[in-house]
């Protein structure tokens, strides 16, 4: 049994990356996907949409899952993981979550061990510079708890933006995978999956 953490600001894609990367577990491997959620400020919408794909979803209102609804989230996360016995564990945390905490509220997690758990970050390339000036603190905090990072929506920018991207992600330190991808278009979603379940 595997964590898969997919954050990302709000809008940066997380929920259309998820849909896609779950139907390929689905399709490639039978396996069974699990997905908690943490819509802060539009309570349900990510979770309806999941829903209507046929996927069953564990949602969270009112807080933040790394600060307010953390004993919550474990004891949803131990809940789920007896119920439905899943493969894979996903959390969808909203866009102003610090995985870094999120981590920490795991430690109080007493439930079956998982093999793995990895951060996966989704940054916006159509809005990055955006985030880097007004949010760079969580921006970083995201990034230096990844263990991958995708850049999305390379459909709508233009290769130069993407790798002055991937320049400024190396400039602060992080030297494991980047991929990117278009989850709308469904460009190089195949890496996405093959980078996470590998």
């Amino acid at each position: 049994m595997e964590m898969l953490i997919i954050s990302g600001f709000l809008g940066s894609g997380k929920t259309s990356t998820i849909l896609s990367v779950v139907q390929k577990i689905h399709e490639n491997d039978g396996k069974k996907v699990a997905i908690i959620v943490n819509d802060f400020g539009k309570i349900g919408v990510d979770g309806k949409l999941m829903e209507k794909n046929g996927l069953k979803v564990k949602e969270f209102w009112g807080g933040c899952i790394c600060c307010t609804l953390g004993s919550f989230l474990t004891s949803t996360i131990e809940k789920v993981v007896e119920e439905i016995e899943p493969d894979y564990v996903i959390i969808e945390p909203s866009g102003i979550a610090d995985p870094r905490m999120i981590l920490k509220t795991l430690d109080k997690y007493t439930g079956p061990p998982f093999d793995r758990i990895r951060t996966i970050v989704i940054l916006d390339a159509s809005r990055f510079d955006i985030y880097r000036k007004v949010l760079a603190i969580p921006l970083q905090n995201q990034i230096g708890s990844a263990e991958a990072i995708f850049i999305n929506k390379i459909d709508e920018v233009e290769p130069s933006t993407v790798e002055n991207i991937k320049i400024q992600v190396r400039e602060s330190g992080f030297e494991k995978t980047i991929i990117e991808i278009s989850a709308t278009q469904g460009w190089n979603l195949d890496g996405v999956y093959n980078s996470l379940v590998s």
